[in-house]
């Protein structure tokens, strides 16, 4: 196991696909071993138009982790960092190693198994055209098995990400910041996505490149962070699931995962959700105090957003007020009972305003205060770690030879770069909020 890095998967059957008795068109996979780590999601477009996409899900999961497998014992990392640099010359390569494989795979799936009544019969007749046409200009059997693809890979000396389609990568680097950094594809709208299966597939990859190892990474299908209203909300899931990793251990964790995704789908987008992931052991178990603080910065800014969210309605319920009054005034009419009231309203409102903008200013105070909390821990975690790397040095050229002192201290000086790196049954109360929005997100290639 790379540095002590834990890798998993888990997917669930969405809700709404369980009352319509339909498969799971997810899937997602992970492989560690000494020199790479890799969690990948796989997400088949929920159209009729594509009867096989559960197929082409697992397919493209089990294709990206053999040819991500092959690719690092021969990548060279220099090349590898550099790649944003040269169009991502290389990771190109590994996504056309991805995608001939997946092609090679479908095609193989549909020889042993070619299309059958029960295949065809919600497929529309353009789609069903692709499938059966004796022209091999027009057919297209592969658009049977489109789904997207995203996947995180960490090695000891660079991890990178990519992606087709929809769905989200969050990354939690070693201070605890959470981030999107594999760029967002504005093709990518409601339900219409890029895919695997498309012709110009390779194009529509998008990819991120790094030279340090992540302290977490999540990879979610679009069925997880459609059951929430804002990025927040989602990092508030994962920052739950990271809780509980450190506070009750590995196999908790994976537990409470794979037993909470049938509520989130549920009570969220009714869509498949899967989520893989990868967690630096060493690291995350030192950052307890991080996401104790940011859970508190995450409410802090619930209420202020409360907060203001009054403030703007209390704001233009005075506005009409005040526009009422004057066209009382512009009017020349003398005041009655009815303007007597407005008034009073604009006063009562006002001084409500004025009391909870004085609310919202402490408020903020408060968040200042555990923005800076949590810049001093996250030093404090560096600092000790720093120390004990140190020691490790230390330790190793008193342990070694004059002739081996330098491959040893080399040895540990590496070991120092590559370190310096509630429950969710509760989810931060955000989930619950998100019953009622979109039962399913079937996806058009």
């Amino acid at each position: 196991m790379i540095d002590n890095f834990v890798a998993f998967s888990a997917t669930e059957v969405g809700y709404n696909h369980i009352k319509v008795d339909k498969v799971c068109e997810d899937a997602s996979g992970y492989y560690s071993d000494d020199s790479v780590c890799i969690c990948v999601i796989a997400d088949g477009h929920g159209s009729d138009n594509y009867p096989r996409t559960d197929r082409g899900a697992k397919i493209a999961v089990d294709s990206a982790i053999t040819c991500v497998r092959d690719f690092v014992k021969v990548a060279n990392a220099a090349d590898v960092l550099c790649d944003p640099d040269n169009d991502y010359a290389v990771l190109l390569q590994l996504a056309k190693s991805i995608l001939m494989k997946w092609h090679e795979a479908v095609n193989s799936d549909y020889e042993l198994d070619p299309f059958n009544e029960k295949d065809l019969k919600g497929v529309s007749e353009k789609y069903k055209e692709k499938y059966t046409s004796e022209d091999v200009r027009v057919k297209k059997i592969e658009k049977a098995y489109g789904c997207t693809l995203i996947m995180y890979v960490v090695t000891e000396e660079y991890s990178f990400g990519m992606q087709i389609g929809d769905g989200k990568c969050v990354l939690v680097n070693r201070e605890g910041t959470f981030s999107e950094p594999i760029p967002w594809d504005e093709n990518c709208q409601l339900n219409v996505t890029t895919s695997i299966c498309d012709d110009d597939a390779i194009q529509e990859f998008r990819f991120f490149v790094s030279n340090e190892k992540p302290a977490a990474v999540f990879c979610g299908s679009d069925g997880i962070d459609d059951s929430y209203t804002n990025e927040e909300e989602l990092h508030a899931l994962y920052r739950s699931i990271l809780k509980i990793f450190i506070e009750h251990g590995n196999e908790v964790g994976k537990k409470e995962i794979e037993e909470y995704l049938p509520t989130l789908t549920k009570k969220g987008s009714g869509d498949d959700v899967s989520i893989a992931l990868l967690i630096d052991e060493n690291r995350i178990g030192k950052m307890i105090d991080v996401f104790n603080v940011q859970t508190e910065l995450f409410d802090l800014n619930v209420e202020r957003n409360g907060k203001k969210h009054q403030v703007d309605v209390m704001s233009e319920q005075k506005n009409g007020f005040v526009s009422r009054l004057r066209q009382w005034v512009d009017s020349g009419s003398k005041p009655n009972e009815s303007a007597e009231v407005d008034v009073r309203q604009v006063n009562d409102l006002g001084i409500s305003i004025e009391q909870i903008e004085k609310e919202i200013e402490k408020v903020e105070e408060k968040i200042r205060e555990k923005e800076a909390t949590l810049i001093s821990i996250v030093k404090s975690i560096d600092n000790m770690e720093k120390e004990v790397n140190n020691k490790d040095v230390m330790d190793c050229k008193e342990m070694s030879s004059p002739e081996e002192t330098y491959s040893e201290t080399s040895r540990c000086a590496d070991q120092e770069s590559s370190a310096v790196s509630d429950n969710l049954d509760k989810k931060e109360d955000t989930c619950d909020s998100n019953e009622g929005l979109k039962e399913d997100n079937t996806e058009e290639a």
